[in-house]
Protein backbone atom coordinates (compact mmCIF):
# COMPACT_ATOMS: atom_id res chain seq x y z
CA UNK A 1 0.00 0.00 0.00
CA UNK A 2 1.04 3.76 -0.41
CA UNK A 3 1.12 6.40 1.56
CA UNK A 4 -0.19 9.85 1.25
CA UNK A 5 0.87 12.26 4.28
CA UNK A 6 -1.02 15.71 4.31
CA UNK A 7 0.60 18.71 6.02
CA UNK A 8 -1.68 21.70 6.49
CA UNK A 9 0.52 24.82 6.81
CA UNK A 10 -0.19 28.52 7.16
CA UNK A 11 2.98 30.62 8.06
CA UNK A 12 5.45 27.64 8.74
CA UNK A 13 8.06 28.72 6.31
CA UNK A 14 10.81 28.14 9.07
CA UNK A 15 9.48 24.77 10.34
CA UNK A 16 8.86 22.98 6.98
CA UNK A 17 11.77 22.39 5.60
CA UNK A 18 13.37 21.07 8.94
CA UNK A 19 10.06 18.72 9.09
CA UNK A 20 10.11 17.43 5.68
CA UNK A 21 13.73 16.14 5.71
CA UNK A 22 12.81 14.19 9.01
CA UNK A 23 9.56 12.95 7.09
CA UNK A 24 11.19 11.38 4.25
CA UNK A 25 14.32 10.50 5.97
CA UNK A 26 11.84 8.06 8.17
CA UNK A 27 10.20 7.23 4.62
CA UNK A 28 13.38 5.87 3.13
CA UNK A 29 14.95 4.23 6.30
CA UNK A 30 11.53 2.29 6.67
CA UNK A 31 11.05 1.20 2.73
CA UNK A 32 7.89 3.30 2.87
CA UNK A 33 6.16 4.20 -0.03
CA UNK A 34 5.40 7.70 1.44
CA UNK A 35 4.77 10.89 -0.17
CA UNK A 36 3.57 14.27 1.46
CA UNK A 37 1.27 16.94 0.42
CA UNK A 38 1.54 20.53 1.88
CA UNK A 39 -1.58 22.44 1.84
CA UNK A 40 -1.09 25.93 2.63
CA UNK A 41 -3.37 28.83 2.62
CA UNK A 42 -1.76 31.31 0.86
CA UNK A 43 0.69 31.92 4.12
CA UNK A 44 1.69 35.52 3.97
CA UNK A 45 5.15 34.03 5.08
CA UNK A 46 5.59 32.44 1.80
CA UNK A 47 5.11 28.78 3.21
CA UNK A 48 4.02 27.61 -0.48
CA UNK A 49 6.96 28.91 -2.04
CA UNK A 50 9.44 27.06 0.33
CA UNK A 51 7.44 23.88 -0.21
CA UNK A 52 7.63 24.29 -4.09
CA UNK A 53 11.31 24.72 -4.32
CA UNK A 54 11.91 21.69 -1.87
CA UNK A 55 9.77 19.61 -4.60
CA UNK A 56 13.42 19.50 -6.56
CA UNK A 57 14.61 18.01 -3.47
CA UNK A 58 12.14 15.53 -2.58
CA UNK A 59 10.35 13.44 -5.88
CA UNK A 60 7.44 12.42 -3.60
CA UNK A 61 6.28 15.91 -2.38
CA UNK A 62 3.33 18.18 -3.69
CA UNK A 63 2.08 21.14 -3.02
CA UNK A 64 -1.60 22.63 -3.02
CA UNK A 65 -1.54 26.33 -2.31
CA UNK A 66 -5.88 27.63 -1.28
CA UNK A 67 -6.11 31.18 -2.82
CA UNK A 68 -9.66 31.95 -1.25
CA UNK A 69 -10.53 29.19 1.61
CA UNK A 70 -8.77 29.07 4.86
CA UNK A 71 -9.05 26.30 7.69
CA UNK A 72 -6.61 23.10 8.69
CA UNK A 73 -9.76 20.85 8.70
CA UNK A 74 -10.85 21.90 5.34
CA UNK A 75 -7.26 22.28 3.91
CA UNK A 76 -6.69 18.25 5.02
CA UNK A 77 -9.75 17.25 3.30
CA UNK A 78 -8.32 19.17 0.09
CA UNK A 79 -4.76 16.87 0.61
CA UNK A 80 -7.17 13.72 1.06
CA UNK A 81 -9.36 14.66 -2.57
CA UNK A 82 -5.88 15.14 -4.32
CA UNK A 83 -4.30 11.95 -3.47
CA UNK A 84 -4.73 7.75 -4.47
CA UNK A 85 -2.97 6.46 -1.71
CA UNK A 86 -4.87 3.56 0.18
CA UNK A 87 -3.69 5.10 3.52
CA UNK A 88 -3.98 9.14 4.23
CA UNK A 89 -2.10 10.30 7.48
CA UNK A 90 -2.06 14.08 9.00
CA UNK A 91 0.55 15.64 10.74
CA UNK A 92 1.54 19.01 11.73
CA UNK A 93 4.04 21.60 10.42
CA UNK A 94 5.28 22.95 13.78
CA UNK A 95 7.49 20.17 14.62
CA UNK A 96 5.02 18.93 17.55
CA UNK A 97 4.60 15.68 16.25
CA UNK A 98 7.79 13.15 16.22
CA UNK A 99 7.95 11.79 12.56
CA UNK A 100 9.95 8.82 13.93
CA UNK A 101 6.36 7.40 15.43
CA UNK A 102 5.15 7.38 11.36
CA UNK A 103 6.22 3.56 11.08
CA UNK A 104 4.91 2.37 14.13
CA UNK A 105 1.67 4.58 13.37
CA UNK A 106 1.35 2.73 9.60
CA UNK A 107 2.27 -0.98 10.79
CA UNK A 108 -1.24 -1.57 12.43
CA UNK A 109 -2.86 -0.29 9.86
CA UNK A 110 -0.89 -2.45 7.09
CA UNK A 111 -1.36 -5.21 9.62
CA UNK A 112 -4.81 -5.72 9.46
CA UNK A 113 -4.69 -4.79 13.10
CA UNK A 114 -6.29 -1.21 12.71
CA UNK A 115 -8.32 1.17 10.34
CA UNK A 116 -7.66 4.38 11.93
CA UNK A 117 -4.15 4.73 13.92
CA UNK A 118 -3.66 8.04 16.59
CA UNK A 119 -0.68 9.27 17.54
CA UNK A 120 -1.93 9.53 21.76
CA UNK A 121 -0.76 11.77 24.43
CA UNK A 122 -2.69 10.69 26.40
CA UNK A 123 -1.63 6.89 27.29
CA UNK A 124 0.90 4.80 28.60
CA UNK A 125 3.69 6.49 27.65
CA UNK A 126 2.48 9.63 25.68
CA UNK A 127 2.73 13.12 26.98
CA UNK A 128 2.31 16.29 26.15
CA UNK A 129 6.06 18.42 26.82
CA UNK A 130 6.68 22.11 27.46
CA UNK A 131 3.47 22.98 28.06
CA UNK A 132 1.79 25.64 30.20
CA UNK A 133 -0.45 24.38 32.86
CA UNK A 134 -2.96 26.49 31.31
CA UNK A 135 -2.74 24.73 27.76
CA UNK A 136 -2.55 21.67 29.65
CA UNK A 137 -5.82 22.11 31.31
CA UNK A 138 -7.62 23.69 28.61
CA UNK A 139 -6.37 20.28 26.38
CA UNK A 140 -7.93 17.98 28.75
CA UNK A 141 -11.04 19.90 29.33
CA UNK A 142 -11.76 20.16 25.25
CA UNK A 143 -11.12 15.51 25.37
CA UNK A 144 -13.74 15.24 28.40
CA UNK A 145 -16.00 17.65 26.49
CA UNK A 146 -15.82 14.94 23.59
CA UNK A 147 -16.61 11.51 25.98
CA UNK A 148 -19.74 10.98 24.66
CA UNK A 149 -18.94 10.83 21.51
CA UNK A 150 -15.64 8.45 21.17
CA UNK A 151 -13.56 6.00 23.09
CA UNK A 152 -10.61 6.90 22.13
CA UNK A 153 -7.98 8.99 24.50
CA UNK A 154 -6.86 11.65 22.30
CA UNK A 155 -9.19 12.55 20.00
CA UNK A 156 -7.92 16.32 19.71
CA UNK A 157 -4.29 14.79 17.92
CA UNK A 158 -3.72 16.05 15.01
CA UNK A 159 -1.18 13.15 14.01
CA UNK A 160 -2.76 10.20 12.98
CA UNK A 161 -3.37 7.53 9.56
CA UNK A 162 -6.39 5.98 8.35
CA UNK A 163 -7.58 3.52 6.11
CA UNK A 164 -8.99 5.35 2.53
CA UNK A 165 -11.79 3.24 3.28
CA UNK A 166 -12.64 5.21 6.16
CA UNK A 167 -13.73 8.41 4.45
CA UNK A 168 -15.89 6.68 1.62
CA UNK A 169 -19.96 8.12 1.80
CA UNK A 170 -18.78 9.37 5.02
CA UNK A 171 -20.78 12.57 5.57
CA UNK A 172 -18.19 14.93 6.62
CA UNK A 173 -18.46 18.67 7.69
CA UNK A 174 -15.83 19.85 9.57
CA UNK A 175 -15.04 23.51 11.30
CA UNK A 176 -12.18 24.33 12.64
CA UNK A 177 -8.79 22.37 13.93
CA UNK A 178 -10.45 19.13 15.12
CA UNK A 179 -10.34 16.75 11.59
CA UNK A 180 -9.22 13.63 13.69
CA UNK A 181 -12.39 14.36 15.88
CA UNK A 182 -14.88 15.02 12.54
CA UNK A 183 -13.48 11.44 11.63
CA UNK A 184 -14.24 9.34 14.55
CA UNK A 185 -17.64 10.17 14.90
CA UNK A 186 -18.51 10.33 11.01
CA UNK A 187 -15.97 8.12 9.49
CA UNK A 188 -16.65 4.11 8.79
CA UNK A 189 -14.35 1.91 10.87
CA UNK A 190 -14.32 -0.48 13.44
CA UNK A 191 -10.94 -0.26 14.77
CA UNK A 192 -8.82 2.36 16.22
CA UNK A 193 -5.05 1.90 18.01
CA UNK A 194 -3.67 4.82 20.13
CA UNK A 195 -0.41 4.56 19.70
CA UNK A 196 1.98 7.01 22.45
CA UNK A 197 3.60 10.02 21.32
CA UNK A 198 5.88 12.64 23.18
CA UNK A 199 4.43 16.04 21.68
CA UNK A 200 6.25 19.07 21.85
CA UNK A 201 5.16 22.64 21.92
CA UNK A 202 6.19 24.62 18.99
CA UNK A 203 9.99 26.33 18.74
CA UNK A 204 9.26 28.67 15.65
CA UNK A 205 6.33 30.81 14.87
CA UNK A 206 3.50 31.61 16.45
CA UNK A 207 0.62 29.02 18.01
CA UNK A 208 -2.95 29.76 16.13
CA UNK A 209 -4.49 28.57 19.05
CA UNK A 210 -7.22 31.72 19.74
CA UNK A 211 -10.41 32.42 20.68
CA UNK A 212 -11.53 32.01 17.66
CA UNK A 213 -10.27 28.36 17.22
CA UNK A 214 -11.94 28.05 20.93
CA UNK A 215 -15.31 28.84 19.29
CA UNK A 216 -14.88 26.91 16.54
CA UNK A 217 -14.19 24.19 18.36
CA UNK A 218 -17.19 24.38 20.43
CA UNK A 219 -20.01 24.86 17.63
CA UNK A 220 -18.23 21.20 16.03
CA UNK A 221 -18.50 19.95 19.17
CA UNK A 222 -22.31 21.02 19.33
CA UNK A 223 -22.70 19.87 15.95
CA UNK A 224 -21.04 16.49 16.28
CA UNK A 225 -23.60 15.55 19.32
CA UNK A 226 -26.49 16.82 16.97
CA UNK A 227 -25.45 13.98 14.51
CA UNK A 228 -24.70 11.28 16.45
CA UNK A 229 -27.88 11.50 18.96
CA UNK A 230 -30.85 13.66 17.44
Amino acid sequence: MDITLVIPTYNESENLPILLEKVFSVFSESNLNGKVIVVDDDSPDGTWKVAEKLKEKYAGLEVLRRLNERGLSSAVLNGFSVSTSDILGVMDADLSHPPEKIPELIAPILSGEADITIGSRYIDKGEARDWALRRKISSRLATLAVIGLTNVKDPMSGFFFLKREVLENAELSPKGFKIALEILVRGKYDRVVEVPIIFRDRIHGETKLNSGVILDYLCHVVKLYAYKFL
